[in-house]
C-alpha cells in the first residue's frame, strides 16, 4: 500500500473525541480527513476516550452495536498523529481547560490548539465557545462532511447516507448556530428519502 503524503503546507489541526466519533461513524472517516487537507493530531485523552463506535447490528435489522474502535490504520497512514501536552506550558493549559470542562479531550485538544496554533475540530458546545473566547479556530463535523462533500462530489444518496450515518451512528444533529447547519438540514431533506 502506498502511503499519501501530506502537501507541506498542511495546516496542522487537533481532532477531540465527539468530534472523531462523528467522522468515524460516516464510514468516510480517512476520506473526510484527508479532504481537509490538514496534518490531523490525536491527543492521547482522545485516544482513551473513544473505546467504541455504534454500528448497525448485522443479527438484529434496526439494532445497533458497539464495537470496539480501531484507530490503528488511521494513525499508521499518518493520518492521524499522537500527541500530547511536551512542556510546562502546555500542562499547566490543560489543567486549566481540565477544570472547565468533564472530558479530558476537550481539555487537550483546547491545549494543544491554543499552545500550538493548531485548529480545533470539535461539535462539543461548551468546547467551542471556551475555544472561540481563547481566540481559537474551531471547525465542526458539518463543516469536514462539507469541504469532503465539495472534494469529492458523492452522488446525493451517498450524501444522504453519510449524514445520516452520523446522525444515526453517533447520535449527532448539528444545531442551528453551527456553521453549515442549513448546508446539512438541506442535503438531509432535499436529497433525502
Amino acid at each position: 500500500m502506498t502511503r499519501k503524503r501530506r502537501a507541506p503546507s498542511a495546516r496542522p489541526a487537533v481532532i477531540d473525541a465527539c468530534g472523531l466519533i462523528d467522522v468515524l461513524a460516516s464510514g468516510q472517516a480517512e476520506a473526510i480527513l484527508r479532504a481537509t487537507g490538514h496534518a490531523w493530531h490525536l491527543p492521547a485523552s482522545v485516544t482513551a476516550e473513544v473505546r467504541y463506535v455504534r454500528q448497525h447490528d448485522p443479527d438484529r435489522p434496526g439494532g445497533y452495536v458497539n464495537v470496539a474502535a480501531d484507530l490503528t490504520a488511521l494513525v499508521r497512514s499518518g493520518l492521524l498523529t499522537a500527541c500530547q501536552p511536551d512542556d510546562p506550558e502546555e500542562q499547566a493549559r490543560y489543567v486549566h481547560y481540565a477544570t472547565l470542562f468533564r472530558s479530558d479531550g476537550e481539555a487537550m485538544c483546547l491545549a494543544l490548539g491554543e499552545s500550538r496554533g493548531w485548529i480545533v475540530a470539535t461539535d462539543d458546545r461548551g468546547a467551542i465557545k471556551v475555544a472561540r473566547k481563547a481566540g481559537l479556530e474551531v471547525i465542526s463535523c458539518p463543516e469536514l462532511v462539507k469541504v469532503w462533500a465539495n472534494a469529492t462530489r458523492p452522488d446525493s444518496t451517498r450524501l444522504v447516507q453519510v449524514l445520516t450515518e452520523i446522525q444515526t451512528l453517533a447520535q449527532f444533529r448539528p444545531k442551528p448556530s453551527m456553521p453549515e447547519y442549513e448546508w446539512w438540514v438541506d442535503q438531509r431533506f432535499t436529497n433525502g428519502p
